[in-house]
């Protein structure tokens, strides 16, 4: 069901201002509605700042932290210690960064020493200090690169012109040169070199032999690496103590999301509005008498115009499927809630797609063990219990089938692989039942809104029509699906155009909608999807285990069968959930919805205690 909202108006001392934000934040019941034209609070940009600030020293520890393991449980804190800062944490923290700014300085430094090596490198063998390399009065020196391929040219065209070639190192940008030659020689000879593909360029800017600069440059490197070591073996010290920074980081973000509140205020007040679940205003009322009796809380109803958000309160089993609904849209407050209805169909509707016991059988463990070991939260835990509710029907019609991890052993019902016709018209009926289950929800709807008529004419009318196409296939029904297709084929024919003004409008209306029932048609044989998922996953199963037969017959093979049994039916687990979840979302969101839900709603997101890394528990005294 949707949960009426009201809207909360709330007038207090400014003097309580924080006191109450906490409070409601700790109650987590009120979203707050922004206040037109508020400033920011004072303080919130440095929050904000911090908050940052602490995600990155995160990531720098989280590099250097030790094998974590897979089902670590999240450390439970109470409210009294998530409020309190420990000044050894904020130590920690700026011993994080001072270190992170160290390596961060070292890797440039690093980074700058590897680019003068590899400027060096092709100058190695050069024997002649850089600042000694001048002109003379009669020769002169020229430093540059050519290509591989073309040295032999550069060097007789060198030769050539009387010059002596000295080749060097290779680098990036070619083979390293030295050309020596009489100045009077000197503009023939480049002239010559440059034709063969000879590049001038400078030496490095070093004083001495460039062999010494390079050596230099390796020791450099060699004390950063040391000192790099050092740095990096105290993070991983320090990486033992990340969940104090997780906690830091969550009250960091905790405060920073309740500084974010805007509201309106004057020189001793304030005044805020937000929205409450009207069976959770009494926890309101008391978290703000807990604070001061200088207030003012009233609730209102909403009023014309305003949208408030929209929340669903459902059973246990119901409600772990609302995040079908949310991933599609959130009804709207004064609309249907659909989970009621659709979650048992998902349910089925899943159970069938898998249709194996072996499989539903991994999936019960599997998850069950995932959920007992890591207690997912939030919309993601309530998809995985979705999954592990769905094992519970994957099981039952496994067993209908006689389908156990593809093979085939006593069947209740049918096997599918050896039915598929008939399979195939056991889905078609269920997709009847499915889409008919919406149209009885939007009968629901018409009705509830004083649209009698409409819910006859549209609704029960293509029932009566579906209903007898579907009787006429059956020899012993065919004279009442003959006259129950023409009945609801007649007040559609009649009713369809009604809201047209004119007779001519009204009959082509009337055509019209008859021509609807295509859309129908197509609906009710998208459930054949439930067939080829069915088979799919039983004609893989089977397939694994011929696999695994065949390599049978020696240890090493029945070693390797089981290797083939297990990855086999690992991964057409892991795709037949893939695929049920894909396909049994869309014949909701396409056939099923399509009936009767628009949506439109937004999410309720109070102001509350959110946190990544910690729980934070009420001590008894809050409670």
């Amino acid at each position: 069901m949707i949960v009426p909202m009201k809207k909360a108006i709330l007038f207090a001392l400014k003097s309580d201002r924080d006191s109450l934000l906490m409070a409601l934040q700790q109650c987590g019941e009120m979203m707050i509605i922004p206040a037109q034209n508020a400033g920011e609070p004072f303080g919130k940009d440095q929050v904000e700042q911090e908050v940052q600030r602490v995600k990155g020293m995160l990531g720098v520890i989280k590099r250097y932290q030790g094998k974590q393991s897979l089902f670590a449980v999240r450390p439970e804190v109470d409210y009294a210690q998530f409020l309190t800062e420990n000044p050894q944490t904020k130590q920690l923290e700026q011993e994080v960064e001072n270190i992170a700014s160290q390596l961060s300085s070292q890797q440039t430094q690093e980074a700058a020493l590897r680019s003068q090596m590899e400027q060096y490198a092709p100058w190695l063998l050069l024997d002649i200090p850089v600042d000694q390399l001048r002109p003379t009065k009669y020769a002169v020196f020229h430093t540059g690169y050519g290509a591989t391929s073309a040295l032999q040219a550069i060097e007789a065209a060198a030769q050539e012109n009387g010059a002596h070639v000295q080749v060097l190192g290779s680098g990036s940008e070619g083979q390293a040169i030295l050309l020596t030659c009489h100045r009077d020689y000197e503009d023939a000879m480049m002239d010559a070199v440059k034709a063969q593909g000879f590049t001038p360029a400078a030496l490095p800017n070093v004083d001495g032999l460039i062999s010494d600069a390079y050596k230099s440059c390796e020791e450099k490197l060699s004390e950063i690496s040391k000192s790099e070591e050092t740095l990096i073996q105290r993070l991983s010290e320090l990486a033992k103590r990340k969940q104090e920074l997780e906690m830091l980081y969550d009250q960091y973000k905790v405060k920073s999301e309740r500084m974010s509140v805007s509201f309106t205020e004057t020189q001793e007040t304030f005044y805020l509005e937000g929205w409450v679940r009207s069976d959770r205003m009494d926890k309101v009322q008391k978290a703000v008498a807990k604070v001061t009796d200088a207030y003012d809380l009233t609730f209102y109803d909403p009023q014309e115009g305003e949208n408030p958000p929209t929340v669903t309160k459902n059973n246990r089993f119901i409600s772990q499927f609302e995040t079908i609904t949310d991933m599609f849209s959130r009804p709207e407050p004064g609309g249907i809630d659909p989970n009621p209805v659709m979650g048992p169909w998902y349910w089925i509707i899943f159970g069938l797609m898998m249709g194996d016991a072996g499989y539903g059988l991994m999936m019960l463990v599997l998850i069950g063990a995932f959920i007992k070991l890591k207690k997912p939260r939030g919309e993601f835990g309530k998809l995985v219990n979705v999954l592990f509710l769905s094992s519970f029907t994957t099981i039952l019609w496994g067993v209908l089938f006689g389908s156990y991890f593809g093979e085939t052993w006593h069947p209740i019902l049918f096997v599918p692989l050896d039915n598929p016709v008939q399979m195939l018209v056991f889905c078609l009926v269920i997709g009847v039942l499915h889409i008919f289950s919406g149209m009885i929800l939007k009968m629901y709807d018409d009705i509830r809104q004083g649209h009698f008529w409409d819910a006859i004419f549209d609704q029960l009318s293509w029932m009566v029509l579906i209903t007898g196409l579907g009787l006429l296939f059956l020899p012993a029904t065919q004279k009442a699906g003959a006259v129950m297709a023409i009945a609801g084929a007649v007040v559609i024919l009649f009713t369809a155009g009604r809201s047209n003004k004119n007779i001519f409008g009204k009959m082509t209306g009337g055509l019209l909608g008859l021509y609807n029932i295509t859309s129908y048609m197509s609906d009710i044989l998208s459930y054949s999807r439930i067939l080829a998922l069915s088979l799919a996953t039983g004609v893989v199963g089977m397939v694994m285990n011929l696999l695994a037969g065949m390599v049978q017959g020696s240890i090493i093979g029945f070693i390797l069968s089981l290797l083939i049994y297990i990855v086999g039916h690992v991964f057409n687990l892991a795709m037949g959930l893939l695929s049920a979840y894909v396909h049994d979302s869309r014949l909701q969101y396409i056939e099923f919805f399509n009936k009767f839900y628009d949506g439109g709603g937004t999410p309720f997101v109070p102001l509350s205690i959110n946190t990544e890394h910690v729980d934070v528990v009420s001590s008894p005294a809050e409670k």
